[in-house]
């Protein structure tokens, strides 16, 4: 039987429709009809109840949550994770490692491999995000710096040949051997991202079209406007922005980014390239003034949550993000004045183009049943994943 999601409001990729209901079947979305087409007794009815009905939100950028990190190995942990995501109305993972020994990195990309997530009540994992270690010295930030290193070492081949559900591997353009990384990654059909880059404009600007199709968390750990020998040089920043065809990942949490910077990125890159990410540690989601370490819990650095952010102890500069994703939405909404279809988009849609999901992200035929229903403030009130509710605020 064919299930309707009736009384709600359908945000498609581009408007608000109402009078209508999405319908879904075997994982898959059959198409948006109008309400007056659903014959309750032909259908399995969830009501809305007035709520917004959206394509599912997907997470590109994230480290963990509800006390979790993914550099702890840990396949029970892992599943855990996924289901805190799910409460927060995310549908698809991309779980992101942190810059350490290859080794470590190894250890959680195995306890990746072995988590049976068939078994999950909650997002899916779509793939791995490797967020170094080929970056930049100067604008590592919270990255450890004796775990950084450069493209030169090739460990890159050997672990895309072993893990092959990596789908992204970040790196600085300006290192040595960047580029021909990305030109093999490209042909492996794996994203590379700009990150944690002390790169002037102009590297990224003459790089070769769709060589790095993706900024990591724009303008955190990235070089901006400043001067040599008395000139103005544009930075990496500058570089993403002038690029049409980069995505800039945006971290919605009106702390790393203020609302003027929103406002910026969203005016230049619009919905169809800005990208809402948390960047959470496993900070996210626990009460304020928490204490814990930021990667694997035995070797990590220690942060604490405190003013809605990850801070290092000394309070010298941030440690990664503590947001929820649908804290992400109600920021662009609320503070940066991004219409509710754009955010929604920028969660959705977008990412999935991004990564070259061709069946996320839409609530059109063809495409998975991934659905996120929310109320008018954006609390999550149901998660359904490939046609399943894998969280229920209440009953519906």
């Amino acid at each position: 039987m064919k299930t309707a999601i009736i009384n709600g409001k359908i945000l498609t990729s581009d408007r608000e429709l109402q009078g209508y209901a999405l319908v879904f079947e075997g994982g898959k979305i059959c198409g948006i009809v109008s309400a007056e087409e659903i014959n309750t007794s032909d259908f399995s009815v969830i009501d809305a109840q007035g709520g917004y009905v959206g394509a599912g939100w997907i997470e590109l950028h994230s480290h963990g949550i509800a006390g979790v990190d993914f550099m702890d190995a840990d396949p029970e942990a892992n599943l855990r994770a996924m289901e805190a995501y799910a409460e927060h109305g995310v549908t698809g993972v991309f779980p992101t490692t942190l810059s350490a020994p290859f080794p470590e990195i190894r250890r959680a990309l195995d306890a990746l491999a072995h988590t049976d997530f068939s078994s999950c009540k909650g997002a899916e994992l779509l793939g791995i995000h490797l967020e170094g270690p080929y970056f930049s010295r100067e604008q590592r930030g919270a990255q450890p710096l004796d775990a950084l290193s450069t493209p030169q070492d090739l460990e890159y081949v050997e672990l895309i040949k072993e893990y092959p559900f990596i789908r992204r591997i970040d790196t600085a353009p300006e290192l040595s051997g960047s580029a021909h990384m990305a030109q093999y990654l490209r042909e492996k059909g794996v994203i590379c991202g700009i990150a944690h880059t002390d790169a002037d404009a102009d590297v990224i600007t003459h790089a070769e079209e769709g060589l790095y199709p993706i900024a990591t968390h724009l303008y955190s750990g990235m070089s901006g406007v400043h001067r040599v020998d008395g000139f103005r040089r544009a930075g990496a920043v500058e570089g993403c922005l002038l690029r049409d065809d980069i995505y800039c990942e945006a971290i919605c949490d009106g702390i790393h980014l203020p609302p003027e910077l929103l406002k910026l990125v969203y005016k230049v890159k619009g919905a169809d390239k800005m990208i809402l990410v948390s960047d959470s540690v496993r900070g996210a989601d626990l009460p304020e003034e928490t204490d814990f370490v930021m990667g694997n819990k035995e070797t990590g650095t220690r942060a604490i949550a405190s003013d809605g952010v990850a801070w290092l102890p000394d309070r010298s500069a941030f440690a990664g993000s503590v947001a929820t994703f649908d804290r992400l939405v109600r920021t662009a909404v609320t503070q940066a004045d991004i219409p509710l279809v754009d955010a929604v988009k920028m969660s959705s849609l977008t990412p999935a183009r991004a990564m070259g999901l061709s069946d996320k992200g839409a609530l059109a035929e063809g495409y998975d049943a991934d659905i996120t229903v929310f109320d008018e403030n954006i609390n999550i009130m149901l998660t359904i994943v490939g046609g399943k509710i894998v969280y229920s605020k209440k009953e519906l």
